[in-house]
Parts: C-alpha cells; structure tokens; sequence
C-alpha cells in the first residue's frame, strides 16, 4: 500500500470490477441504463470523496483499474444470469436463482486477484452490481481472513488479508458508506476483542445507543443513531444524551455530552448520517492502552498491525 512520506495519508490501490451487462443491444444500453438506475462511476467518485473528507485526507483511494464486464457474475452453483433471464426474474416470471450468493473464488480466478494482491499492484477488490447480484457488502479474504460482515472466503491463498466490497448500482452512496461502516465495525470488534453494549473499552463505548446503554450513549453504530429505537432509525427526533463530540478530540475524553437528536446528524437521510458517524470516528497519532489513536488505519491498512490482522 502506497503511503506519502509523511505518512499523513494512506492510498489503498483499488480494483473495480463493474457488472454491467448491455441488456438492450441494439442501444448499446447497459443494465443501469436501462433501469434508471445510478452511474456506478459516479457513486464510486462520492464515495471516494466523502471518505476522503470523513477521514479528514487520510484515506485516499486510488483506483488503478476498472473493468467493464458485459455479464452477470457466477453464482456459487456455476449458475449466471442472463439478460432474458434477469428480465424474467425482475418481471414475476420466474424466481430468483436460489441460491443468491456469488462465487468469489471464481470471480477472484477470473481476474487474477490471487497475483495482483501479492504483486501489490492491488490492496482492495470493489464489485459493482445489482438487485440479487449476491455480493456481500464487505468480505475478507487471504491466509488469516476473518469475519468482515460476512465469512471470510476460504482457499484463497494470498501473503496478505484483503477485503472485497459488494456495491448495489440501484442505490446510492449513503448504502456504500454502510457497507463501509459495517466493515469498520467487523474489524473494530477484531481490534478491541469484543463489542457490546458496555462501556468496558474505546471502541465499545464509542458505540453505545441510549436504548441499550441509557445515558451513556457515545456515536452509535451504522444501524443505530444515538438516540434509534430501532434499526435504520435515524430520523428520530427524541433527545438524548451523547458524548459524541467528546470523541472528535479522541484520545483527550471528558466524558462532556450534550442533547442531540436527528437534526445532529442529518434529519433521517441515510448519507448524512453515516458521513456524520465516519467523521467522528478516532483519526490521532499515537496509541492508547496499546490500541492506535487513529481507527481508519485499522479499516483501511489492517496489514500493518498485529490487533488487526
């Protein structure tokens, strides 16, 4: 993985494979077009932008290649889609292909994703597909892989773990933040060795929600808002109390809260909220009870350290 020489900054190298089959020949249309649906290069350039910002320049993805592929990805029974078929599913005609998850490993034999992760020529693979495309939103991979929102995937041979994200081109960049955001709390439980609703360590007390931990909660978690009372529920205008500026000045906590509610994070939209959560998310130098001070380097550059590898 490139680093500046200042180390300020890390440039995890990028693969993009992009599903997007032309499903109207005669116009050239690929499915995401003919669907309505979002330009997968444009959700990729958000995504990239808003991580930048969230982690205030530390993370600044380089995509050294993006592969167009005119098909459907290989299911784990060898089954793929076709265009007519797809179209049949999507209409009621037929069922979805059962069962729904990807072949990784032929995908990852498909494109050489074994020799470029230990040439280096890459350190992330990001997939781009579609409604019951089968991706994982985040999974890991390589000798020592562990659970990163899924189970790792198995038998791939490579130097060095590596995480493969599943993107949905029907939705937008807030979903890709939340596949972000659930990989970063995979590997923060890695990290930490646990995560619960106590405030026993850093990360498990950044995560706290009022309703598990009443008046103690800190930033929540991607599903959970501070004050959510259920999954999602981000548009919630209940106050409560939260020590979430606390953690912008992380490792130096007070333990100071103030009231907040929806209006602090976005008022219920989906991109607001997780680009709120991310920005929160410990960026300092140094370590803390043998933990790194700076969380993105453990989301991004999880290689470099014993906690999370």
């Amino acid at each position: 993985m490139f680093r500046s020489r200042a180390a300020d900054n890390v440039r995890p190298k990028v693969l993009v494979i992009n599903y997007a089959p032309i499903v109207q020949p005669t116009k050239g249309k690929r499915l995401h077009e003919a669907r309505n649906w979002n330009d997968p290069h444009k959700l990729t350039e958000g995504y990239i932008q808003d991580l930048i910002e969230c982690s205030g320049g530390y993370v600044r993805y380089n995509i050294v290649e993006t592969i167009e592929v005119d098909g459907f990805p290989p299911k784990t029974d060898g089954f793929r889609y076709t265009a007519a078929s797809y179209q049949r599913c999507s209409q009621g005609q037929e069922a979805w292909h059962d069962p729904d998850a990807v072949d990784y490993p032929a995908i990852f034999r498909e494109f050489d994703i074994e020799r470029r992760i230990n040439s280096d020529a890459i350190d992330e693979v990001w997939l781009w597909g579609f409604p019951y495309g089968g991706f994982w939103e985040s999974t890991m991979a390589g000798r020592g892989a562990y659970f990163c929102n899924s189970p790792a995937v198995q038998g791939i041979k490579t130097s060095r773990i590596f995480v493969t994200m599943g993107f949905n081109y029907e939705r937008g960049v807030g979903e890709m933040l939340e596949c972000f955001g659930h990989r970063v709390e995979s590997i923060m439980r890695r990290v930490y060795g646990s995560w619960e609703q106590k405030p026993t360590h850093a990360w498990n007390r950044f995560a706290l929600y009022d309703q598990a931990a009443p008046g103690q909660a800190g930033c929540g978690n991607i599903h959970f808002a501070p004050n959510s009372e259920r999954d999602y529920d981000w548009g919630n205008p209940r106050e409560v109390l939260s020590t979430c500026d606390d953690w912008l000045d992380y490792p130096n906590l007070t333990g100071k809260a103030r009231r907040v509610n929806c209006e602090t994070w976005g008022n219920g939209d989906i991109r607001e909220h997780h680009r709120w959560w991310l920005r929160h998310l410990p960026r300092a130098e140094g370590r803390t009870r043998g933990k790194l001070n700076n969380w993105w380097a453990y989301a991004v550059d999880f290689n470099r350290f014993a906690e999370s590898r």
